[in-house]
């Protein structure tokens, strides 16, 4: 199963191709929130760790796709013997690539060899010298030998996504998410999200847009949003008209259909859409 770790009441997946098994295979969208260095806009483009909501962590788990972990020892100050174990890691990194760039750096100078000799005979004929022999293999071997070596502050380094070191992880159960989805508000919520999930659409948050979640009839990065749903947590609770008529509005103006959700006394999840009209005749 996927590993998905907390920290704080949240679930991160932290592992690339356990993002992209959720998103092609789950319909599990998340929210990137990493940055990528290398990347221009990194506003607008993010990168892993991707933040699952309580929702989506719940429904993970509880389709038996994922289990969910707690590292407590990623806060604590390592030790001396770990502290050893990520010296010998970069001093592999740095051998490494001390190996391939002195690997690179001879195959160019095979390439160039016959251009360098060619050069050092008309240096030593200019100077007048005319019995010039020089031995190709001697010579590469002389130019390799002058290769620097390279510097710890020039190695290039991969800041990991997934904790490289094997640490201890501990099982932990759904009810330790923030929100919480096993009571209240959030219980409802849950179960509106796992029902919206079942019937196959694509479900972001709604918080940009004034509602709950954003419901895709694909994936995000293809198709424009549908419908925007707000969920009702009480059924006798009396909603205002100005309520109604700001949503109503809302959900014109983003071209998208309004929906309220509850769950009924039946235990049921049931939709109403709610459809604006400029005049009421």
């Amino acid at each position: 199963m996927i590993p998905l770790y907390v920290e704080n009441g949240s679930a991160y997946v932290w592992n690339s191709e356990d993002w992209y098994e959720l998103r092609a295979n789950h319909r599990i969208c998340g929210s990137l929130i990493g940055s990528l260095p290398s990347f221009p806009r990194q506003n607008d483009f993010l990168g892993l760790p991707m933040a699952l909501t309580s929702e989506e962590a719940a429904l993970l788990v509880n389709q038996g796709i994922c289990q969910l972990f707690e590292v407590p020892n990623l806060t604590m100050k390592p030790s001396e013997d770990e502290k050893q174990l990520i010296k010998e890691l970069e001093q592999n990194v740095l051998m490494e690539q001390t190996d391939a760039l002195k690997k690179k750096k001879i195959e160019q100078l095979s390439q160039k060899i016959d251009i360098i000799i060619a050069g050092k005979r008309q240096k030593l004929l200019s100077k007048g010298i005319t019995d010039v022999k020089l031995d190709k293999q001697a010579l590469l071997q002389e130019e390799i030998s002058k290769l620097p070596k390279l510097a710890p502050a020039h190695v290039l380094t991969h800041l990991p996504t997934e904790h490289y070191m094997d640490t201890e992880k501990k099982n932990v159960a759904i009810d330790v998410l923030r929100p919480s989805v096993v009571e209240g508000k959030g219980a409802i919520k849950y179960k509106i999200f796992k029902d919206l999930w079942e019937k196959k659409f694509h479900i972001t948050s709604g918080s940009k847009f004034g509602c709950d979640f954003l419901i895709y009839p694909g994936d995000p990065v293809k198709f424009h949003a549908t419908y925007m749903v707000q969920c009702v947590y009480n059924q006798e609770a009396t909603m205002r008209p100005a309520e109604l008529v700001a949503f109503g509005r809302l959900s014109v103006t983003v071209n998208k259909l309004a929906v309220f959700a509850f769950y009924n006394s039946h235990e049921q999840v049931e939709y109403q859409t709610l459809q604006w009209h400029d005049n009421v005749t």
